[in-house]
C-alpha cells in the first residue's frame, strides 16, 4: 500500500481576498437577478431600490477587494451583473418615445449597468495583462 497525499491546488483555499471577492461578485449577481422579473415595478419601490443599491455597493466592493488579484471569475460575474442590470432599463427605453426621456427613470438602470459592466471589463483586462511569474 502506498500513501498518497492530496495536494490542494485551488487558489481559492489559499487566498482569502480572492474568495471574498468572488463571494461579493456572486452576491451582487444574485441581487441583480430579480431585475429580470420586472425590477422596481414588480418588487415595489423600496425593495427594488434596496436590491439595486446593494448590488452596486457589492459590485464596487468586489472590484476593490480583487484589485491586486488575478481572477477572470470576478470579471465575468461583474460583467454578467452589469448586463443583467441594464436589460430592464433598455426594455423600458425601447417602449417609450426617445424624444421624451425622463432622467430619474430607466436611463439610470442603463447607466449603472454600464458602470458595473465597465468594472467587469476593467477587471478582465487587468487580469489578462498581469504578468505571471512561474517558479523554476
Amino acid at each position: 500500500m502506498s500513501k498518497i497525499d492530496r495536494v490542494k491546488d485551488c487558489v481559492m483555499t489559499n487566498n482569502s481576498k480572492l474568495a471574498l471577492a468572488v463571494g461579493l461578485a456572486a452576491a451582487a449577481l444574485a441581487l441583480v437577478l430579480p431585475n429580470l422579473a420586472g425590477g422596481i415595478a414588480v418588487l415595489g419601490l423600496s425593495l427594488g431600490t434596496a436590491l439595486n443599491i446593494s448590488s452596486l455597493v457589492l459590485s464596487a466592493a468586489a472590484f476593490a477587494v480583487s484589485w491586486k488579484q488575478r481572477s477572470f471569475l470576478v470579471a465575468g460575474l461583474l460583467a454578467a451583473a452589469g448586463v443583467i442590470y441594464m436589460i430592464p432599463g433598455l426594455v423600458a427605453l425601447a417602449s417609450i418615445n426617445f424624444a421624451v426621456i425622463v432622467f430619474p427613470g430607466p436611463i439610470l438602470g442603463v447607466i449603472f449597468g454600464l458602470i458595473v459592466f465597465g468594472l467587469g471589463v476593467a477587471k478582465g483586462i487587468r487580469t489578462a495583462r498581469a504578468v505571471t511569474v512561474a517558479p523554476h
